[in-house]
């Protein structure tokens, strides 16, 4: 090989080394902006609903055009999926390392978890309950999501419930699948007096009295 072909393929690998570091340099800005954008698109979500949001305000909040706008995400619905995508990951990494321990404290103490846990963010819990009311028509594209919510958390409250049962922690009689409706109810109807409210409802406050009072009724006489 001749000096000049050394040199060419040198030239050659460290423009190949160099794209390869500007690319993995670009990456975290990209991220960064969707994560700007998908703030965004809460704050829009919260004060319009999905149906109402618009993608140009959206942009607007970001500091963005619609066409950057367009280029991470090319319509609505993937604007949407991508903000249900990351409430998933919040969820998974809050609580992915929290072991539930199969007593009735462990259980009232994850259901205090899960309410702090969606009013951490007024913004963020507000989008969520108008997205979650829009998606009771089967046409909306968050129709499918937040049903597999729901049956994924009551299922999950049922068996730790009967589990309870099984363990001498609750009484035999207990119908878990109310209970666990009537849990999800009481945190949903708190979270909506919260939002009109928040100065004026103390949701955990409140959650807290209502536990207890649960744990009354759930143990054994």
């Amino acid at each position: 090989m001749s000096e000049r072909q050394t040199t060419s393929d040198d030239r050659q690998s460290a423009n190949s080394a160099t794209g390869s570091a500007v690319k993995r340099r670009r990456a975290p800005k990209g991220e960064m902006r969707r994560a700007l954008l998908l703030d965004a698109a809460t704050t829009i979500f919260a004060r319009d609903g999905y149906a109402a949001a618009s993608m140009r305000d959206v942009a607007e909040i970001a500091g963005i055009t619609s066409v950057g706008l367009l280029h991470h995400f090319p319509n609505k619905v993937s604007l949407l999926q991508a903000l249900l995508a990351r409430r998933d990951r919040r969820v998974t990494e809050k609580f992915s390392e929290l072991e539930m321990t199969p007593t009735l404290e462990g259980f009232v103490a994850f259901a205090r978890m899960s309410l702090r846990f969606s009013l951490e963010s007024r913004e963020e819990c507000q989008a969520s309950m108008m997205i979650n009311v829009e998606s009771l028509a089967e046409h909306h594209p968050a129709w499918e999501w937040y049903l597999e919510k729901f049956e994924l958390t009551h299922a999950h409250a049922q068996a730790h419930l009967a589990t309870l049962q099984a363990n001498g922690e609750i009484r035999v009689d207990v119908d878990v699948a109310g209970v666990a409706t009537e849990l999800f109810a009481v945190m949903d109807g708190l979270q909506i007096q919260w939002l009109r409210k928040p100065d004026e409802v103390d949701a955990l406050a409140i959650f807290d009295g209502y536990l207890q009072r649960l744990v009354g009724s759930l143990r054994p006489q």
